[in-house]
């Protein structure tokens, strides 16, 4: 009788015992899961996309004149000439946080305004930045491919700034650097041609959320 007893005492207490503990371990597992929660919430999203279309006016500046172009804008011959005016039409895609820096590439495909017809396909890397406010920053490399009249290929690294009027359209402005080998001509065997522009224009911002 008395080993009896003391069994149903010793059950009695487990079960007191295990009743105590089970609001705590309950408490327990409901903190856990509010900070896994939190943890996922406030973790950059994965999976977001960020898509640029623009289009843009410009001209610019050659800084070799090896072919006494009209367009001169010293007294001589051998001054810098300028460029046809031209429009852009580019696209672009970009990973990485929304708050942060992202990269991707890009695509642009130019046409002259006058003159000789030129088309020039610019396809290349881009770095960008924008954070929670209006402006985006960027910069951007790689190969500028004359397609007509006459092929050819260069090399551009170009950066810029666009400020959005509202949540996803904007004014863009960008300068670019470019440099083309060409025909050998009197002066130079081997001929490079540098190029200084300007562009201004519309950009349009899409974003993709996970």
């Amino acid at each position: 009788m008395t080993t009896f007893a003391t069994g149903c005492a010793l059950a009695w207490a487990g079960t007191a015992i295990a009743a105590e503990d089970a609001p705590a371990a309950r408490e327990e597992d409901g903190a856990e899961a509010r900070r896994a929660l939190y943890e996922a919430l406030s973790a950059p999203p994965k999976g977001y996309l960020r898509t640029l279309a623009g289009l843009s006016f410009g001209g610019g500046l050659r800084f070799n004149n090896p072919y006494r172009l009209a367009t001169q804008l010293g007294a001589s011959a051998e001054s810098p000439s300028a460029t046809a005016p031209y429009t852009t039409l580019m696209g672009a895609l970009a990973f990485g946080p929304p708050d942060g820096l992202q990269h991707g590439g890009m695509l642009g495909l130019s046409f002259a305004l006058r003159g000789v017809g030129q088309t020039v396909l610019t396809p290349g890397y881009v770095l960008m930045y924008r954070g929670s406010g209006r402006l985006l920053a960027y910069g951007r490399a790689g190969p500028e491919i004359l397609l007509s009249p006459d092929l050819n290929v260069g090399l551009t690294v170009a950066g810029g700034g666009a400020f959005f009027v509202t949540g996803g359209l904007g004014l863009v402005l960008d300068v670019a650097g470019s440099l083309f080998y060409g025909a050998s001509t009197w002066e130079k065997k081997y001929p490079a041609y540098p190029v200084l522009s300007a562009s201004l224009g519309l950009i349009l911002d899409v974003e993709f959320l996970p």
